[in-house]
C-alpha cells in the first residue's frame, strides 16, 4: 500500500470495524490491520498456492478468513490468468506496459474460473473497508460485490494512469464507476513514471459531507516524488516508500 494503513487512519480518519482485502498475496498488511484494531479481515486470493499458504498461516485464527477466488463481475467465466514471477503482479489481464515498466518481472499463462464476491462471502461477515489490489480487475471485483458495496465506507484500490495491462479501466473510468456507486476519490499517490498508484474513495452516503470535504482537502496536498517518497503539503515527510511493482 502506497498510503499505509496508519496514514489512512491519521490523515483520513479511516477506522473500520472489518476489512475485505481482495488480492491478498501474502497478507503483508495483516500486522497493521491487527495493530490498528480494524476488526475481522477477509482475505481473497486467486492463486491456489498462495491461498493455501494463507489458510495454513491463519489456521485457528478467528480474526482472519481466507477465500480462494478470482474475483470478477460474473461467476463461471473461464479467463486467462497471467502469473507474474513475483506473484504480486499476477493479473486477469494481459500485461502491456508492465513489460517495459518492470522488465525484471516475467509472466506465465494459465486458465482460471471467475467468481462473484457476493456468492463466496459469508453474509454474516461484515466489513466497511475494502482494499483491492487486483492488477486492473478492481472494478470487476466491485461489480461482483453487488449491493454489498453500498455498505462500505472506504475503498482503497490500485489505480492506473497507463495501461500496464491490456484493456484495464484507467483512472477516469474507475472514477466514473465509483461515482455511480456514491463514492468520491479523496486521495491518490501515483508513481507517474511507472503509470500506477493507489487511491482512496469514500462513500458519501455513509460519511458526513463535512468529513468528506476535509478528506478531499487533505488529499489535495498529497503527492509522491520521483524517488518514491510520499509527501503532504505542510509536512516535511510522511513516509519513505520503495518504487515497487504493482502489488
Amino acid at each position: 500500500m502506497l498510503i499505509p494503513p496508519h496514514r489512512l487512519r491519521d490523515l483520513f480518519h479511516v477506522t473500520p470495524q472489518g476489512v475485505l482485502h481482495v488480492g491478498a498475496h501474502e497478507a503483508e498488511e495483516g500486522p497493521a490491520y491487527r495493530e490498528l484494531g480494524w476488526g475481522h479481515v477477509v482475505w481473497v486470493e486467486m492463486l491456489p498456492d498462495k491461498a493455501a499458504e494463507l489458510r495454513r498461516r491463519f489456521a485457528g485464527d478467528p480474526g482472519n478468513t481466507v477465500i480462494e477466488a478470482a474475483a470478477w463481475g460474473e461467476s463461471g467465466i473461464e479467463r486467462d490468468v497471467f502469473r507474474a514471477t513475483n506473484n504480486q503482479s499476477s493479473s486477469l489481464y494481459r500485461p502491456e506496459t508492465h513489460l517495459t515498466a518492470h522488465p525484471e518481472i516475467g509472466f506465465t499463462q494459465d486458465r482460471i474460473v471467475t467468481r462473484r464476491l457476493d456468492e463466496v462471502l459469508d453474509p454474516a461477515l461484515s466489513f466497511d473497508f475494502l482494499n483491492l489490489d487486483c492488477q486492473g480487475a478492481e472494478v470487476e471485483a466491485m461489480r461482483g460485490l453487488g449491493t454489498r458495496l453500498l455498505d462500505v465506507k472506504w475503498v482503497y484500490l490500485e489505480i492506473n494512469v497507463a495501461s500496464l495491462y491490456a484493456e484495464i479501466p484507467l483512472r477516469a473510468e474507475v472514477d466514473a464507476f465509483m461515482f455511480s456507486q456514491g463514492f468520491t476519490r479523496v486521495a491518490e499517490a501515483i508513481h507517474r513514471h511507472l503509470g500506477w498508484g493507489d487511491a482512496l474513495y469514500v462513500n458519501g452516503r455513509k460519511l458526513p459531507p463535512a468529513q468528506v470535504f476535509e478528506m478531499k482537502h487533505t488529499g489535495a496536498g498529497l503527492s509522491m516524488n520521483e524517488t518514491g517518497v510520499l509527501l503532504l503539503a505542510g509536512d516535511n515527510l510522511v513516509d519513505h516508500l520503495r518504487a515497487m511493482p504493482p502489488g
